[in-house]
């Protein structure tokens, strides 16, 4: 028995053994690597939500035509009209957004400049003057700076209409015409005139110019027009009129309180004094187009409508058009003077400019003889002006003389200080001599220049009617005066003039002092405003 159980006990030992060894090894291999395995599902769920989205990105994204492009481009930019039927073409657009940038640069070649005896402009960006507009209004200011298209003919080709934020009758409407665009109205503020923009039921735009007070024919017979409408279509990038109304009486003038409705030269009613008022009040607009009315358009600034174009233009030729850049003039007021430059205009021109301005507005005289000052406006024509590097330091002295018969007085003007009746320059020391010589008495300045500022020396001698008697003299230097005879006086002012005059050197200016001399000289274009200001541009 006992060997029996032995080898039982041995038996079932065993048995377990590898029951036990069989279970573990069957369980080790049921255990994932887990680590390996995240790492696959995940990098095979981001490679598929990639394709997904990369799917559904080219699934979502359908390309836009070049038409949606157009649309999209004129659907940014205020457009009067149905975009839809904008024939526009890319060269015309590129056209206008040049107009517009050379406006701001205050190029108006385009429009065959401005009037200069009406405008001071120079250049959109900036508000300007407007002068002589009437015998009852000398001036008054304006800008350019709103802007819109507009399809004023309902032909598709859009004209450009820029006008003022302050004056609504202030504008100009350029349009097609000839391969380039050309300026076809504008408009102004007039006492007696008044021009609009006026949007008819059809979608059309006219241009309406309404006058007041002037003359009209009824056939072969004038009447007097209390007011006066002349409507004009913009066609063909140019003005047709067709229509004009009035309200009139014959002249001369009669007292019937009556007043006759002339339409095109023929009388076609009567309209009676008390119902005057509401003749001229306009019939309400019905706006039924599928587009926004011409008088509820919000007008873009002119550097925006320049980007407008410019995306248009692009989106018309597929990317082939050359974007129009934008370059404004730079506008500066120099303060303390009369003087506003349009570009770059050297400091040291403006400083003489001014000068010369005060002089012609009658703001300084010169000093002639013993401290008497003369205007450039009773004797302008004796007046000259001129510059000369007297001293070799480089920079041109401003150069003012006063001429009348054999006198010749000569002032230095530098600005800020002046040397006056210079009569000599010694260039090596940079000293001027200045001298008034009168009956009985002789003044002789010595002026030294260091470049920044003047020191002087004054020389003072007195005589007796005929110079017989010699009275007594001074000589003044830095501030100090002393008594002097009149051996040291003619030694010192012979000295003086031996060293500053030479009698074959003409130290006066030769040039008249007017404005057209002044622009010859210096090479600018002068703007002359009623307020005295001067408006400076460096000639091309």
């Amino acid at each position: 028995m006992k060997r029996k159980t032995v080898a039982l006990m041995t038996a079932l030992t065993l048995v377990f053994s590898l029951s036990a060894c069989g279970d573990k090894t069957a369980s080790q291999a049921e255990i994932p690597d887990t680590t390996s395995v995240e790492e696959t599902a995940e990098t095979t769920e981001e490679a598929e939500v990639t394709e997904e989205e990369s799917t559904k990105e080219e699934e979502t994204i359908p390309e836009i035509s070049p038409e949606e492009k157009v649309q999209s481009a004129l659907g940014e930019m205020p457009y009067y009209g149905d975009t839809s039927k904008c024939a526009m073409t890319a060269e015309q657009a590129t056209a206008y957004a040049q107009l517009i940038a050379d406006g701001l640069a205050g190029d108006f070649s385009f429009r065959g400049g401005y009037d200069e005896e009406i405008y001071n402009i120079m250049t959109w960006s900036e508000p300007f003057h407007i002068n002589q507009v009437d015998a009852y209004i000398n001036e008054y200011e304006t800008d350019r700076t709103k802007v819109m298209l507009g399809d004023f003919s309902c032909n598709g080709v859009p004209y450009i209409y820029i006008s003022s934020s302050v004056e609504p009758s202030s504008f100009e409407v350029y349009g097609w015409k000839e391969n380039r665009a050309v300026l076809i109205s504008s408009g102004e503020k007039y006492l007696r005139e008044n021009f609009e923009l006026s949007e008819q039921n059809d979608g059309t735009v006219r241009f309406v110019e309404q006058a007041s007070n002037t003359e009209v024919y009824c056939g072969e017979e004038i009447f007097w027009a209390a007011v006066l409408w002349e409507e004009s279509d913009f066609t063909e990038g140019s003005l047709k009129q067709v229509s004009e109304r009035a309200l009139a009486k014959p002249d001369p003038l009669d007292s019937s309180g009556i007043f006759s409705i002339i339409e095109n030269g023929e009388k076609t009613g009567e309209c009676p004094d008390e119902e005057y008022e509401a003749f001229l009040e306009k019939e309400a607009h019905q706006h039924t187009l599928p587009y926004t009315c011409f008088y509820d358009m919000t007008p873009c600034t002119l550097e925006e409508m320049v980007n407008y174009l410019n995306a248009y233009a692009t989106a018309m030729s597929d990317g082939q058009s050359v974007p129009v850049e934008i370059k404004k003039v730079d506008i500066v007021k120099h303060d303390g003077t009369g003087i506003i430059t349009k570009g770059e205009v050297s400091q040291e021109k403006v400083n003489s400019l001014e000068i010369l301005r005060q002089y012609i507005n009658d703001e300084r005289t010169l000093p002639i003889g013993d401290d008497y000052g003369t205007s450039y406006g009773y004797e302008g024509e004796k007046f000259y002006f001129g510059l000369n590097d007297l001293n070799n330091d480089g920079k041109q002295e401003l150069l003012l003389s006063y001429k009348d018969g054999n006198w010749n007085s000569t002032t230095v003007d530098l600005g800020s200080e002046s040397m006056a009746n210079i009569k000599g320059v010694n260039q090596s020391d940079r000293t001027y001599l200045g001298k008034i010589s009168n009956d009985g008495y002789s003044i002789t300045s010595l002026y030294f220049y260091d470049g920044t500022t003047f020191s002087v020396k004054e020389l003072y001698g007195s005589w007796s009617e005929g110079g017989e008697e010699y009275y007594g003299g001074t000589l003044t230097e830095n501030g100090t005066t002393r008594e002097i005879g009149e051996e040291e006086f003619n030694r010192i002012s012979n000295d003086w003039e031996s060293k500053h005059i030479d009698e074959h050197t003409d130290f006066g200016a030769n040039t008249h002092l007017d404005i057209e001399n002044i622009e010859n000289t210096f090479q600018v274009k002068i703007d002359v405003q009623s307020s005295g200001e001067w408006l400076v541009t460096n000639a091309e």
